[in-house]
């Protein structure tokens, strides 16, 4: 019997085998042909679909990188979300000016709200819709698939006219490096990478903007782990004090401090994703402050400050129990400069 002959003898049912001996065969053929469906699943999965969704938009993002323009068209609006910022009525319709470079993407889907940019790790359309369930498995053209896209909390309007307090951005981190995977970076390389990317840039369909990034935080979602942190629940502020609270509570848990100063009436902006470092439902979180009118949007990254590890054996930043009790560790305490928030009250007052 040739080689051949006799490694397919030793897989395939063949003349002579015993029962028993058959069957075995049979058992590992179905077992080869599970694993290689199942790998086939995971492959379209994690990789293959989530490259067609990219392809799609790519052509896209380089014609946007080499032909920026502030040039604004007038368009129909498809939906009422922007009815009270339309600069005329006809038959119904509603009408608005938007900035040219997103009109072709606006007619793929009516949903879109703005352009997320993290140059060049992030590039991607923001969609919005009235809940947060629909895009986490939905493509931007809105097709089933589990990988979603990029898409902004439904709960805070996005005008002409109106932005949220604080605008949340959701985005999958997923293993082929796009959506929000690139966020981890900051986690992983920690100070370095920020110097280089401590901007984001948030275009609305009429407005561009630009965000200074002032905390970088990972946080646990269950409370089987310690309280939870829901800073997804704060999309407006309705007095300084719960402004000041809240990002109080944020500078606590930041892995960095870039000393850019806050103040109640800042629009502030928070990219969230999935991070698998400890638990499968923690939260990596990368917030920015509004980069105001006539105000340089360079920094002095000389005097960012690193507030990552330990210091007397103690953790430099907020955590939760499990982190606490897995490292043999404590919260050392606020170390932050109050003077970041501006009149700040309450700096020895912390949350348990």
């Amino acid at each position: 019997m040739g080689p051949v002959e006799t490694f397919f003898s030793g897989i395939l049912p063949w003349k002579g085998d015993s029962t028993g001996e058959a069957v075995r065969k049979i058992i590992l053929l179905v077992s080869i042909i599970v694993l290689f469906v199942a790998g086939f699943i995971m492959l379209n999965f994690y990789v293959f679909r989530d490259q067609n969704v990219s392809r799609e938009l790519q052509s896209y993002q380089d014609q946007k990188k080499d032909n920026p323009t502030d040039e604004k068209i007038t368009v129909i609006l498809k939906d009422n979300r922007n009815s009270s910022d339309s600069d005329s009525s006809q038959n119904g319709q509603q009408s608005a000016e938007i900035l040219a470079d997103y009109k072709e993407l606006y007619e793929k889907n009516n949903d879109l709200v703005g352009w997320v940019e993290l140059y060049p790790w992030i590039q991607m359309p923001v969609v919005q819709t009235d809940n947060n369930d629909f895009y986490l498995h939905h493509t931007f053209e809105k097709g089933p698939n589990d990988n979603g896209t990029v898409f902004a909390d439904y709960q805070g309007k996005i005008s002409a006219t109106e932005m949220p307090g604080n605008l949340l951005i959701y985005g999958h981190n997923l293993i082929t490096n796009n959506y929000f995977q690139p966020l981890v970076h900051y986690r992983k390389e920690g100070m370095e990478f920020l110097k280089e990317n401590y901007l984001i840039k948030f275009d609305t369909l009429y407005n561009r903007n630009k965000y200074f990034i002032f905390a970088v935080f990972l946080t646990n979602t269950n409370e089987q782990h310690g309280k939870v942190f829901d800073y997804w629940n704060q999309v407006y502020f309705h007095s300084k004090s719960e402004f000041d609270n809240y990002v109080a509570e944020v500078l606590d848990r930041s892995y960095f401090y870039t000393g850019i100063d806050l103040e109640y009436g800042d629009e502030l902006i928070t990219l969230s994703t999935c991070d698998f470092s400890m638990f499968s439902d923690m939260r990596l979180v990368v917030m920015g402050r509004k980069v105001r009118d006539g105000e340089n949007p360079s920094l002095d990254t000389s005097k960012f400050i690193d507030n990552t590890g330990f210091e007397n054996g103690k953790v430099r930043r907020k955590m939760f129990e499990a982190y606490y009790k897995n490292n043999d560790t404590e919260w050392i305490g606020r170390r932050w400069d109050p003077a970041y928030i501006k009149d700040f009250k309450d700096y020895y007052k912390t949350e348990d």
